[in-house]
């Protein structure tokens, strides 16, 4: 990956801050991802920072810091393209270190694909770790290869985010550089999606002559995973004005679809989700998943460190329609700024990982389909954030 006109040159702590935050779920099911891709036991993303290699994002394994001499990543940095090591303990750079000779790991294979800051410099890799002896066949290298390119572009994103912290009212000008970043990423996150979608075709294809029920579950994920991130980068991302598709959308199965895709998120800090009696609406699929994953997301965020996280999310009848309730344990939110939290870049506490979109975007789905929104304090402490949806209306525009 070439370099981006203007793009400054990030410090490793920079890049290492930006990864090392518990509630990122977009790396923590891309890691889930290129673990399955790979049929790997283990997956990380190793950042170089001095002598020492940071593995900060991990699934299979816990997060880790090693030395230079007592890991794989030392030998692969200087090489553009995947790295393949089918035998480390046949080979004599590897035999030797903990990862295979049974003091951290029984590591007997590895590969990797490079990682790079947005100005062309490699600082890290993407890795996957199996404890049995192979190779990656042709599909799996490509594989791996696109999904390293879509941990670099998230990497690139959380830096240009972290670099405008603390602007809580941007003005018009920063607006619409903001606009254009997310017009450049779409862009930039449909190729690693085209490699990703053609690596599940090909699969599905080699698959038929051998059939697998386990992988074809996987690929059933990953496709639907796929198709999805497809729909949302092309409607959510660009904040463009297009009307959704209008049909039933049952919100009982949105939230059991977004539980099993959230488990990377979810699963790490206990969180307990609970949907109850949720409705038909009538409404965009697409659209629902996105508010829905906005509020869950939200709720997990804002946990107590002294109490697991519960999400609870029930519906009402009210006249002309239904109001769906997302309730949650956690912190809450300062009474004074609740009026402020659907607004695009505001966040109600800078001390958690956040954009300052995620509720703008529940709020404007929300009013496209000629709803409302609103945030109160649940009875016993944490939030309620309600929306309703009218029945059988017309959506109007997300502008």
């Amino acid at each position: 990956m070439g370099p981006r006109s203007g793009a400054p040159a990030p410090d490793v702590d920079a890049v290492l801050a930006v990864l090392s935050r518990t509630d990122d779920v977009d790396l923590a099911e891309l890691l889930q991802l290129v673990a399955g891709l790979c049929d790997a036991d283990a997956a990380g993303i190793t950042i170089r920072r001095g002598d020492d290699y940071h593995v900060p994002v991990t699934h299979g394994i816990a997060p880790f810091v090693c030395p230079a001499d007592d890991t794989f990543c030392a030998w692969s940095m200087g090489e553009d393209g995947v790295v393949v090591v089918p035998d480390a303990l046949a080979d004599p750079r590897f035999a030797h270190i903990g990862w295979v000779d049974g003091r951290r790991a029984h590591a007997r294979s590895y590969a990797s694909a490079p990682l790079y800051a947005p100005d062309g410099r490699m600082v890290g890799r993407l890795c996957v770790i199996d404890a049995r002896p192979r190779e990656l066949d042709a599909l799996q290298q490509r594989s791996l290869e696109a999904m390293a390119r879509s941990v670099t572009q998230l990497i690139e994103l959380r830096l240009r985010r972290d670099a405008d912290q603390g602007r809580d009212a941007p003005d018009p000008a920063t607006r619409t550089v903001v606009t254009q970043l997310a017009a450049e990423l779409c862009h930039d996150l449909r190729v690693p999606l085209s490699a990703l979608v053609a690596g599940v075709e090909l699969l599905e294809d080699q698959l038929a002559s051998h059939p697998d029920r386990a992988v074809a579950a996987l690929l059933t994920r990953m496709q639907s995973a796929s198709e999805r991130m497809g729909r949302m980068i092309d409607t959510h991302l660009t904040l463009d004005d297009r009307v959704g598709q209008r049909v039933p959308v049952d919100l009982g199965r949105v939230v059991e679809q977004l539980v099993s895709d959230s488990a990377p998120l979810l699963d790490p800090v206990g969180a307990v989700v609970e949907a109850r009696n949720l409705p038909v609406v009538t409404a965009d699929g697409d659209d629902m998943y996105s508010v829905l994953q906005n509020l869950l997301t939200n709720a997990v965020k804002f946990a107590r460190p002294d109490a697991p996280a519960w999400v609870r999310v029930t519906a009402s009848r009210r006249p002309g329609g239904w109001r769906i309730t997302v309730r949650d344990n956690g912190r809450g939110i300062d009474p004074a700024r609740r009026e402020q939290v659907f607004a695009l870049f505001s966040r109600g506490d800078h001390e958690v990982e956040g954009h300052g979109i995620g509720l703008a975007t529940v709020a404007r789905l929300v009013h496209a389909h000629d709803g409302e929104v609103g945030v109160e304090a649940a009875p016993d402490g944490g939030t309620e954030v309600w929306f309703e949806l009218p029945d059988g209306v017309g959506l109007a525009s997300r502008a």
